[in-house]
């Protein structure tokens, strides 16, 4: 199932062809507006190294504005998403390209799934097992960029769904909840966080399972994923290269900043769902300017 969805999604991933033909805005749209917009998405991976596939429809996007409308903009069929594959790949999924938007102040924007489909969202674990998968609304992500009728504008923003702060488990139901809690980049000035990472983890703890956690402003106490305090901004697993012969790390999609970065070794355990207690070590704090990649090896 994963290679069909793949197929019918391979247009919309940067270098494999046009995706305007295939999208629709659908509501709202002034025929004299020269103002368009440009989306992309990019995922990240959830806590739980066994979940396979996290599928779903995708019907476009919707906008807020400073005066309290909303815009959408729709697909003209929605699509499965494997948002799995989709980290996995590093890759990043063009939703609108160059998509015109009405005359505003646009303030906000969330991802939209199709109602009508939801029943068919489901998440795989590398056992074979399958969970249904609730669907959540979720906050609107905050963005800036304006829209003058009459002239001529171009933004472009990237979205990233981070999984392991969007997905939770129930274990008296049986099954995951996604809250698409994204965050809105602008693709122009985004920048990066790279490095190898080396650290020692206490007994018993492997760093194989750690992960990275990146909090807004700096000399924060790093805390977990449970909806209460202090939340990060950003996190990533810890990834293994080609070989296993070194550990390294990827924040990607950030707005320029300053952050305070923190290592755990056991980020696997993280469930957004309660509060954990991930030992966070390897302290840092970072600034970050528009458009910059800082290299940052963690010994």
């Amino acid at each position: 199932m994963a290679s069909t969805q793949l197929s019918a999604w391979s247009r919309f991933i940067f270098g494999r062809g046009p995706a305007r033909a295939a999208l629709l805005a659908s509501v709202g749209l002034l025929a004299g507006c020269e103002g368009e917009v440009t989306m992309d998405l990019a995922t990240e991976l959830p806590s739980d190294p066994a979940i396979t596939q996290v599928v779903a429809d995708v019907r476009g996007v919707e906008f807020t504005t400073s005066g309290g409308g909303t815009e959408t903009l729709e697909f003209r069929d929605s699509e499965p998403v494997d948002f799995i594959a989709l980290a996995t790949d590093n890759g990043v999924m063009r939703l609108f390209t160059g998509e015109e938007l009405s005359e505003g102040n646009y303030t906000g924007v969330r991802l939209l799934f199709d109602e009508d489909r939801a029943d068919d969202a489901f998440v795989t674990t590398s056992d074979g097992r399958e969970f249904p998968l609730i669907l959540a609304e979720s906050d609107y992500a905050p963005l800036s960029f304006s829209i003058d009728d009459n002239d001529s504008s171009s933004d472009s923003f990237t979205l990233l769904l981070d999984l392991r702060k969007a997905l939770r488990f129930d274990d008296d139901r049986r099954e995951y909840t996604l809250t698409p809690t994204i965050r809105a980049v602008d693709t122009e000035d985004m920048s990066r966080i790279d490095g190898d990472i080396s650290i020692t983890c206490p007994a018993g703890d492997d760093l194989g399972e750690g992960a990275i956690y990146l909090f807004t402003g700096r000399d924060v106490t790093p805390d977990d994923i449970d909806g209460a305090g202090v939340e990060p901004f950003a996190t990533t697993p810890v990834f293994t290269s080609q070989g296993g012969a070194s550990l390294f790390y990827s924040l990607r999609y950030l707005p320029a900043g300053d952050y305070t970065l923190a290592v755990t070794c056991i980020g696997n355990d993280e469930d957004p769902a309660v509060d954990d207690d991930l030992e966070f070590r390897n302290i840092v704090n970072i600034d970050l300017d528009e458009a910059e990649t800082i290299r940052l090896d963690l010994p």
